[in-house]
């Protein structure tokens, strides 16, 4: 097999593993964000939009100033972001 084409199914595992462990890691970033606040307060778990997640993030931070998951999801964002990027590049995208 081509080398490219190696490399183009490599960064699509990657970039969908990178989706996976990001939304288990919001996942759990909601579940510890709802153990704090009240119930009427709390985040629905369907439904996600990008102000919502923002609000998820500063809730987040506000709660838990030391907590991992945020980085986490961040981490797994530029992850996935790189992989995205070669896998374009394995089909020859910037030829």
């Amino acid at each position: 097999m081509n080398l490219r084409v190696i490399l183009g199914i490599a960064a699509v595992v990657g970039t969908a593993a990178c989706g996976l462990f990001g939304a288990i890691a919001n996942i759990e970033m909601v579940e510890e964000v709802n153990s704090r606040l009240p119930k009427d307060a709390q985040f629905s778990p369907m439904g996600w939009y990008l102000s919502k997640t923002l609000l998820l993030h500063r809730e987040y931070k506000r709660h838990f100033p030391t907590g991992t998951l945020l980085m986490k999801v961040r981490f797994a964002i530029v992850v996935a972001f790189v992989c995205l990027l070669g896998g374009v590049w394995a089909l020859g995208f910037f030829q």
